[in-house]
C-alpha cells in the first residue's frame, strides 16, 4: 500500500525528472559531439523534440494534480473563498471535459499513423509512439481532474486555492491602506 500511495503521489515527477534528465544528457552530449569533436550527432534534435512533446503532456497531469495551470483569477479574488471554491471547481469540470474529447479525437489519431507505418526521418522510430503523447499526457490529466474533484467532494481544499485566498488578502489589505 505504501508503494502505491508513492506511486499515486510521485508517478509524473519521477517521470517528467527521467524525461528531462534525458533530454539534458543528450543535448549536452550534441553540444560536445558538435563543438568538441567537430562530428554532430543527426539524431539528437529529433529525440529531444519528441521527449519534449512527452514531458509538455504528462506536465499537464502533474500541473491539474497541483492546482498549478496558468489562469485569470480576478473573478475567484474578487468573490472570496466560495468564489474560488466554485470557479476552481468549473475549471476542473471544464478541463475534464476537454481533455475526455481531445483523448477522444486523439486515439484514432494515433491508430491511423500506427497503422500507416509513418517513421521519424532521424531516428526512425514509430510516429504513433510520438503521437501517443496526446492520449496518454490528457489521459492522465483527466484522471487527475477526476482524482481532485472527487477529493474535493470528500472535503480536501482545492489544489492551488492558498495561493488565490492569499492574493485577494493582499488585494484587499492594499485597498485598506488606500482608504
Amino acid at each position: 500500500m505504501i508503494i502505491l500511495r508513492f506511486i499515486e503521489a510521485n508517478f509524473e515527477r519521477v517521470l517528467l525528472a527521467v524525461i528531462l534528465f534525458a533530454l539534458v544528457a543528450i543535448l549536452a552530449a550534441q553540444v560536445v559531439f558538435r563543438y568538441v569533436i567537430g562530428s554532430p550527432l543527426v539524431w539528437s534534435e529529433e529525440l529531444a523534440r519528441y521527449l519534449l512533446v512527452w514531458c509538455t503532456f504528462i506536465g499537464v497531469s502533474l500541473a491539474v494534480r497541483e492546482g498549478r495551470h496558468i489562469s485569470v483569477d480576478i473573478l475567484p479574488v474578487l468573490v472570496g473563498p466560495r468564489g474560488v471554491w466554485f470557479f476552481g471547481v468549473l475549471a476542473l469540470l471544464g478541463s475534464a471535459v476537454f481533455f475526455a474529447l481531445t483523448v477522444w479525437y486523439a486515439v484514432p489519431l494515433t491508430m491511423r499513423i500506427a497503422k500507416i507505418g509513418q517513421a521519424s526521418p532521424g531516428l526512425g522510430i514509430p510516429m504513433w509512439t510520438v503521437y501517443a503523447a496526446v492520449p496518454v499526457g490528457l489521459s492522465l490529466a483527466l484522471l487527475r481532474c477526476g482524482q481532485v474533484l472527487w477529493k474535493i467532494s470528500r472535503g480536501a481544499p482545492l489544489p492551488g486555492a492558498d495561493e488565490i485566498l492569499d492574493k485577494a488578502a493582499t488585494l484587499t489589505s492594499k485597498e485598506a491602506a488606500a482608504k
